[in-house]
């Protein structure tokens, strides 16, 4: 068989794989979108599901013994005892305390030869994730903090220090929003 219909072959099996994979329906999508789930049994109960399958675990490969051979792992001595593995907690949309690196241009946008004390600071941000992929973590109120800082500028090898003031917005409350601009978002989901 020549190159030419080895290549032809392999484009026709990433073809049949790709159609194969079905997306998402977009009713279970909605259904997600904005539904308070904290665990696995709530999300079980929300798409009512009656049964879970736990996943096989993953073989762990062949691993080198002292001399350079190789020796097989098994699989019951590595194993994980099911009832070890606990649920992993979901990280839900609210605001929490996050470093914020103090933007150079807010203390001096002409200039790049200073420093900024302190470089950064602590603020709320809202962080965490959304059920589905069309829709994200955003603020739905904020507000903004002025902030005293140094500005260290050095003039003929010695340093100046000034002032200055900066103005950061510190994320209040959160929720879970449309992505501005998605195509999915329009019409069936909004922001909340």
């Amino acid at each position: 068989m020549g190159l030419g219909m080895c290549f032809l072959l392999a484009f026709c099996y990433v073809c049949l794989v790709c159609t194969e994979r079905s997306e998402l329906p977009q009713e279970i999508l909605q259904k997600l979108a904005y539904a308070d789930i904290r665990s696995i049994s709530d999300l079980q109960r929300l798409l009512e599901i009656n049964t879970v399958e736990d996943a096989p675990s993953p073989r762990r490969p062949r691993s080198l013994n002292v001399l350079g051979g190789a020796s097989v792992n098994r699989s019951h001595a590595h194993r994980m005892p099911r009832s070890i593995a606990e649920e992993a907690p979901p990280s839900l949309c609210k605001a929490r305390p996050v470093t914020f690196e103090i933007p150079r241009w807010q203390v001096d946008a002409t200039s790049a030869n200073f420093l900024v004390w302190p470089p950064c600071v602590e603020l709320r941000r809202c962080t965490g994730c959304c059920n589905t992929q069309n829709i994200r973590c955003q603020p739905s109120r904020v507000r903004h903090k002025h902030f005293k800082v140094a500005k260290i500028e050095f003039v003929k090898r010695r340093p100046l220090l000034k002032k200055a003031h900066v103005k950061l917005e510190e994320h209040l409350e959160c929720k879970c929003g449309c992505i501005p601009g998605l195509r999915e978002c329009r019409g069936s989901y909004g922001v909340r």
